[in-house]
């Protein structure tokens, strides 16, 4: 069974730069400038996810939460007119995890958002 992707930082200041990660990845999908987010993501999602502040709970993991090689990242994306319903893996559903309440963020303004991608974006990828 794959494992699950969890911040490697409990640390706002962190999960906001996440989050802005996010954001980069989302506004450059396509951009094949050799800066862009999307070129870096798409060239290695694994290392990526890594590098921006996830690591991977599971079997396999590295030591620093590095995901495994044999776990596959199947990146899906939305525009305007197309939107993707992710379905759940069907042993998740006959063994749900148990879910704790999401703690406040204590931001406000423009911090407030980036920490909100960072905390979902990886949220129902196990």
């Amino acid at each position: 069974m794959v494992g699950f992707f969890n911040l490697k930082s409990a640390s706002l200041s962190e999960q906001v730069k996440t989050g802005e990660a996010i954001v980069r990845l989302c506004e450059s999908v396509f951009d094949d400038d050799p800066r862009s987010e999307w070129l870096a993501f798409n060239a290695d999602p694994k290392a990526w996810l890594h590098k921006v502040g996830y690591r991977y709970d599971g079997v396999g993991a590295g030591p620093n939460g590095e995901i495994p090689d044999d776990v596959t990242i199947v990146p899906v994306y939305d525009t305007d007119k197309i939107m993707h319903v992710r379905i759940p893996w069907r042993g998740l559903v006959a063994n749900p995890p148990e879910v704790a309440d999401e703690p406040t963020y204590g931001l406000a303004g423009a911090n407030r958002f980036p920490v909100l991608l960072a905390r979902y974006f990886m949220r129902h990828c196990r």
